[in-house]
């Protein structure tokens, strides 16, 4: 089970996160106001257009569409599919992660990922706690 099916009931064809791994190098990091072309495309066939933090899956108006960008982007790393001890949520544009994570470097390459969706202007990891082993 992927991100979006765990964290958000959506499921996500194989052939639809190929599609959207295509078209992965125009997903720029949101901290550094880069965005996705395409996204924000079929976001301003809408009218009004959303802001980027609540562009959906395909541009639509979604209050978790942040978040739910950030799973699809966590789906794409295979290392990341079992990972069911952190849930992603949004704060307009502030990506939230809560739970609890291994390591801190597992962490830092979330954060990484997170940083690079359009929209995402923060990250919040103060909910998340790292496990001592």
């Amino acid at each position: 089970m992927g991100w979006l099916e765990r964290q958000f009931g959506c499921q996500q064809s194989i052939s639809t996160i190929q599609e959207a791994e295509a078209i992965a190098e125009e997903m720029s990091p949101g901290l550094d106001g880069d965005y996705d072309h395409e996204l924000r495309e079929k976001a301003g066939m809408h009218d009004p257009p959303p802001p980027p933090e609540f562009m959906g899956l395909e541009g639509e108006y979604d209050t978790t569409g942040l978040a739910k960008r950030v799973a699809l982007a966590f789906d794409r790393n295979p290392a990341l599919a079992d990972l069911d001890t952190l849930e992603v949520a949004q704060e307009g544009s502030t990506v939230v992660f809560r739970g609890s994570l291994p390591h801190q470097s597992l962490l830092e390459e979330l954060t990484q990922i997170a940083a690079k969706v359009d929209g995402a202007k923060a990250i919040d990891s103060h909910q998340v706690t790292i496990q001592r082993t």
